[in-house]
């Protein structure tokens, strides 16, 4: 037995009622079912991700220059190469960060706040903030000279790096304010 549907009015503007005309015509699909399937797809996404960081989101999967990557063989990966990379890789490493840091500067991200946000979206770690310190969470100790090395370029980028003062824990990286 197919699901009672009830009707509700709905006021959109000029820009979305095209948008909404332009779906339903590629997919083969009444208003109707547009909106609906949009409004599950919305509830989807509030109870993964916070709503804010969505089009974070959709910037880093729609980009070709980003992989998605199973978290056992990126950890297999990392503890490899914290076996047997050379100097000359993690200076790369860290010239990344700093591409990644211009990047972040580019589109108006300057603290360390969002620029933590932003990697936390990544799924890189966890953030828990303290009085102005950090505590970032991995996954795996494999993970956090990586990360270190990573973060000391995208900070430099950023000018920001003599602000802080990154430690290693086991499992984590403690990022401490310098008092000025």
């Amino acid at each position: 037995m197919p699901n009672k549907l009830y009707r509700v009015s709905v006021a959109v503007d000029e820009k979305t009622r095209s948008i909404l005309e332009s779906i339903a015509k590629e997919e083969n699909k009444t208003l109707s079912e547009v909106i609906r399937q949009a409004i599950l797809m919305y509830s989807k996404i509030k109870d993964l991700v916070a709503l804010d960081e969505v089009e974070n989101l959709v910037d880093i999967i729609s980009k070709s220059n980003n992989i998605i990557i199973d978290i056992e063989l990126w950890l297999t990966f990392l503890d490899e190469l914290n076996k047997c990379s050379s100097e000359r890789f993690w200076e790369i490493i860290e010239r990344i960060g700093y591409e990644h840091g211009l990047e972040l500067k580019s589109r108006g991200i300057k603290s360390i706040e969002e620029v933590l946000k932003v990697l936390s979206i990544r799924h890189f770690f966890e953030v828990n903030k303290n009085n102005g310190n950090y505590t970032l969470i991995l996954t795996t100790r494999s993970e956090v000279k990586f990360l270190k090395t990573y973060l000391l370029g995208l900070f430099k980028s950023l000018g920001i790096e003599k602000n802080f003062e990154l430690l290693e824990g086991l499992r984590k990286i403690i990022i401490i304010t310098k008092t000025k």
